[in-house]
Order: structure tokens, then C-alpha cells, then sequence
């Protein structure tokens, strides 16, 4: 959750958005299955795509996500990552005696729709957050472990009702506490046990995801050399656990000085890391992998960080990190979220950490460490619903296409706005445009651009199909798009690919809060979990070989060209 700087200077939208905002569901549904006949293509905007070779390729766990460190502020809320349990019976009346009490991990559920991919837990909260080996576990977490009783956890994990209970009223005054002490800037440390360590490892085994834990980087010697020996700590005991993790060291040093009182240089934080390296060569994490330096947005003070961190430490990383958000969370407004030059800042962004990575160490891969929409939690009403995607989605398009290997989103759960899975435990609109893109979309970008004038308005990008998908095979093409236009789009494909049929995926808000909505459809069909267990199935629309692809006004959508035999994708 940290502060990257002011954002970039905002132009204003054009007429008409406003007011479109508050409208409903745009577009007439579509009924799942049913094939759809060409649509009028007379007013149809070519599209000019690239198949025979990909231009990057990104890594399985590109979409990725975090935990920040903050949950861990009472580690009794961590608690939360163990499951939940159900109050009553399925008919609603007989409480469940505990012996009978199924297991109802929802959270898990949801993260591993999310899989592969990586689980950060991080965020300006690591730098003050200490390892106490001796420290007994809380209530909570002691309920909690109490529940297994020799089962398989991830099978039998959950927290017993009551604590879920309880857990449950007192956390909208533990986030207002979290979200106070982020805006006041006042950082109170807090320790954590062993028993938050192995909650947050079970949940991301569970859930079929890989680690990365942040290290304190704030804990320093007298003469500003890190302190290691609470890393140490730690990793003795992770060792004794075999636990299997990445790892990472400070969050956003560029802002040490505001949150703390110290500044670290570039040279010095270099150091550090060449330390907690030669301290992993010495464990059992000899072949852990290493990430940083977390930087924030990349200007000023902060690019002479990440330079001379690189020229100094970056060959002990195994990939460079540095976070993104596009506005402040207090001001922004629902206009800010549609506004195409809004999202174009973020290209210039990534340009300036290329432009220092090339020059200092031009092979290592670079991670978007932590990214949303606003910083600071995000903004109230606008990072959780549906006006959201649009800053999301753009950002995975051009994170893929300007060679960005793995972007983790802020975050999967946990305090404030710009969350994936509410207070409730149940998915936002950006969950299932997140599931959407994982089942999708393959790791081969592509090329893939609009004819004509309406590139800011009406962006799209192309990948290779993900082949996992049991529906699609090697050849095939995942366009996306995003509809910033208050008109339906109608885009037509290459002549080539013409005869080809193609699946649709349009995505939009579902009930009558239109774009502020917490919830979507997907064809015309509201999504939600069949169970606390089980995921619904995301039902395409086909449409007849010909057909331009119809995106409505202020949607987004996944069009996957099958049979396509694209050389890139071979």
C-alpha cells in the first residue's frame, strides 16, 4: 500500500462520460450458447494484428497478486487466510455441532482460481513488521490450528464460527486503524509468531500459489547497515519447516526517509541485498529466489535509487521490482478511471525503468512489484467496482506488450478499496476479469493495434490463447479490448481470419449501479460462486464466422479466435 509520489498531471475527460457513468447495464445481453449472426459491419474498425511472431513472452504467474504485510498488524486477522467455517446447517436452522462442521475454505477457493501465480505478502507494513520466535500464538490462531486434527489442512482447515464472528465485526475498526496510521504516516512496529508465518505459508500451498515474503529492511546498525539477524530468525525457522519461498527485502526505500527518519542510498540498500543472498546461500534457501528493490514510481530521487542499487546489488536479484499506481486514492474521481491520457501515463512510466534496467542490467527480468489503480488504498467507490477494470486490464495489456514478465496486483484481500475479494469474502468485478484473463490468455504476447483514430478510446491487445484451456489448442488467438467510447464498437478482423469462428467473453456491469457496480455479467449472465467451493464455469458466446466483434459502450472483453493457426502461437 505505498505512496509511489504525485501522480502525473490529469487531463480532463472528454463530454459526455460523466453522465454515462450512472447508467446501467449497457448493450443488449446475450443469451450463452446461442450462436450469434454477423453483425452490421459498415461502421466496423479494422483491426492490424501481428501473428507470425510473439514480441514477449511472459511468465505463467504473470497475473499475480498480494497480501500486504499490514493484515499482519493484529497477526490475528491473518486468521482470516485460514477458511471459514458455516454457521448452520444447509437448511438454515440446526446450528452444526464442530465435529460435523464442513470446511468452507472460500478465500482458498478463490486464490487458486487465481493459479499459477505469485503470492506477495508485502507493502510498507514489511519494514515494521519483527519476527518473535518465542511469541505464543493468538486465540484466534490457536482455535484455528486446534480445528485440524491430524487432516489433510488444506482439505479441513477453518476458522470456528464464532471467532470468524467475532474476527468479522472488529475488522472495519482494524482497517480504519490500518488506513489512519497509512495516511498519518506513523508506523508503530508489531511482531508476529511462528504460528502467522505458517497460516500465510498454508494458505498460499493451499491455494497452489509461491511465496515471496518481504523482509524488514528499516532494522538497522549504527552505522545504517542492515541488521540481519531477525532475517535470520525467520529464515532458521522456515528452514526447520521446509517451507518453499522467494524472497524480498524492504518495501519502497525511496520513501524510508518520510515513513522513518532514514534515507538509504542506492549503494547502501545494494549491500544489503548481497548480504541477505550470502545469508540464503547458507540456509536451505540456496536456491531461493531473490526480488527488489520495490521500488516506488520511477522519477527523481527514485530512479538514482534503482541505478545505483543495480550497479551495485542487482546481480545477486533475480528480478527487478518496482510499483505503480496512477492516482491518489483520496482525489481521484470516476472520470480519472475512464480517461484514455490517464491511462497512457503508465506507459511512460515503465519506458523509465527500462531506460535505467538497459543501461545497468539489461537481462534481468523486470516484475511489477505492486500495482492498482490509487494509491494510498485506493479511492472509495470507484478502485472495487466495475469503472475499475478498465485501469486494470490496460495496465496487463501494456505491462505484456512492453515486456513486463509478471505484474502483482494490490491486493488479493485485506484493507482498503482496491481489494479483489471483499470484507465478505465475496469477488469484485476485478476478480473475475482476473480469473477471465487467466484462463485466456497465453504467455506469448503479440502485436495488435486499431485503424484509424479511435486508438485511445478503443484499445486492444492479442496473445496466444491460453492452451490449458480444455475448449482451445496451439494456434489459437486471445484478443482483449476495452470500450471507452459511450457507443457500441464493432471490430473487424483481418481478412485472414476471417472465416475463422470466434468465442466470445464481453464483460459488464450487472444491476443498476452501472459502472460503479460490485458485480458483472459475463454474455448477459451475472457471475457468483456455486458454492464456497466451487467456481461458476465462464460460458462463451460463439459467434458465426464473418460476424464483427460487438463490444458496448464502457465494456471490456476477451474474444478468442479459434482454429486461427497463428505461426506464433505454434
Amino acid at each position: 500500500m505505498g505512496r509511489p509520489g504525485e501522480p502525473e498531471m490529469l487531463l480532463p475527460l472528454k463530454a459526455g462520460l460523466a453522465l454515462l457513468l450512472l447508467l446501467g447495464p449497457l448493450g443488449a445481453s446475450s443469451t450463452p450458447g446461442a450462436l450469434a449472426g454477423p453483425a452490421q459491419t459498415q461502421d466496423a474498425v479494422e483491426l492490424d494484428l501481428s501473428t507470425e511472431r510473439p514480441v514477449h513472452l511472459v511468465s505463467p504467474s504473470f497475473l499475480s497478486f498480494t497480501i500486504d504485510a499490514n493484515l499482519a498488524t493484529d497477526p490475528r486477522f491473518l486468521t482470516f487466510l485460514g477458511g471459514h467455517s458455516y454457521l448452520f446447517s444447509k437448511q438454515g436452522s440446526v446450528p452444526l455441532q464442530r465435529r460435523q462442521t464442513k470446511s468452507s475454505p472460500k478465500l482458498r477457493t478463490l486464490a487458486r482460481g487465481l493459479s499459477p501465480a505469485y503470492l506477495r505478502f508485502g507493502g510498507t507494513k514489511t519494514d515494521f513488521l519483527i519476527f518473535d520466535p518465542k511469541k505464543e500464538p493468538s486465540f484466534e490462531e490457536r482455535s484455528y490450528w486446534q480445528s485440524q486434527f491430524n487432516q489433510d489442512i488444506c482439505k479441513s482447515g477453518f476458522i470456528p464460527s464464532d471467532v470468524q464472528k467475532r474476527l468479522q465485526l472488529e475488522w472495519p475498526f482494524q482497517e480504519q486503524l490500518i488506513l489512519r496510521e497509512q495516511h498519518q504516516k506513523k508506523f508503530k512496529s508489531s511482531t508476529y509468531s511462528r504460528s502467522s508465518v505458517d497460516i500465510l505459508y498454508t494458505f498460499a500451498k493451499c491455494s497452489r500459489l509461491d511465496l515471496i515474503f518481504g523482509l524488514n529492511a528499516l532494522l538497522r546498525t549504527a552505522d545504517l547497515r542492515w541488521n540481519s539477524s531477525n532475517a535470520q530468525l525467520l529464515l532458521d525457522y522456515c528452514s526447520s519447516m521446509s517451507y518453499n519461498m522467494s524472497w524480498e527485502l524492504g518495501n519502497e526505500p525511496n520513501s524510508f526517509q518520510k515513513k522513518a527518519g532514514i534515507f538509504i542510498d542506492g549503494l547502501q540498500l545494494g549491500e544489503d541485498f548481497i548480504e541477505l543472498h550470502e545469508l540464503l546461500g547458507k540456509s536451505t534457501f540456496k536456491t531461493a529466489k531473490l526480488y527488489g528493490p520495490d521500488v516506488g514510481q520511477p522519477r527523481g530521487k527514485t530512479v538514482k535509487i534503482l541505478r545505483s542499487f543495480l550497479k551495485a546489488g542487482g546481480g545477486v536479484i533475480d528480478s527487478i521490482t518496482w510499483h505503480h499506481y496512477y492516482l491518489n486514492g483520496r482525489i481521484a474521481t470516476k472520470e480519472d478511471f475512464l480517461n484514455p491520457d490517464v491511462l497512457d501515463t503508465f506507459i511512460l512510466s515503465v519506458q523509465k525503468v527500462f531506460q535505467v534496467v538497459n543501461k545497468t542490467r539489461p537481462h534481468k527480468k523486470v516484475w511489477l512489484g505492486e500495482t492498482s489503480s490509487a494509491y494510498g488504498g485506493g479511492a472509495p467507490l470507484l478502485s472495487n467496482t466495475f469503472a475499475a477494470g478498465f485501469m486494470w486490464l490496460d495496465k496487463l495489456g501494456l505491462s505484456a506488450r512492453m515486456g513486463i514478465e509478471v505484474v502483482m496486483r494490490q491486493v488479493f484481500f485485506g484493507a482498503g478499496n482496491y481489494h479483489l475479494v471483499d470484507e465478505n469474502f465475496e469477488p469484485l468485478p476485478d476478480y473475475w476479469l482476473s480469473l477471465l484473463f487467466k484462463k485466456l490468455v497465453g504467455t506469448n504476447v503479440l502485436m495488435a493495434s486499431v485503424k484509424g483514430p479511435d486508438r485511445s478510446k478503443l484499445r486492444v491487445y492479442l496473445h496466444c490463447t491460453n492452451i490449458n484451456h480444455p475448449r482451445y489448442k496451439e494456434g489459437d488467438l486471445t484478443l482483449y479490448a476495452l470500450n471507452l467510447h459511450n457507443v457500441t464498437k464493432h471490430l473487424q478482423l483481418p481478412y485472414y481470419l476471417f472465416d475463422k469462428q470466434v468465442d466470445r467473453y464481453v464483460v459488464k456491469p450487472s444491476g443498476r449501479d452501472g459502472l460503479f457496480s460490485k458485480s458483472v455479467q459475463l454474455n448477459g449472465q451475472t457471475l457468483k460462486m456455486v458454492d464456497d467451493q466451487t467456481l461458476p464455469a465462464l460460458i462463451e458466446h460463439p459467434l458465426r464466422p464473418g460476424s464483427s466483434l460487438g463490444l458496448p459502450a464502457f465494456s471490456y472483453g476477451f474474444f478468442v479466435i479459434r482454429n486461427a493457426k497463428a505461426a506464433a502461437c505454434i
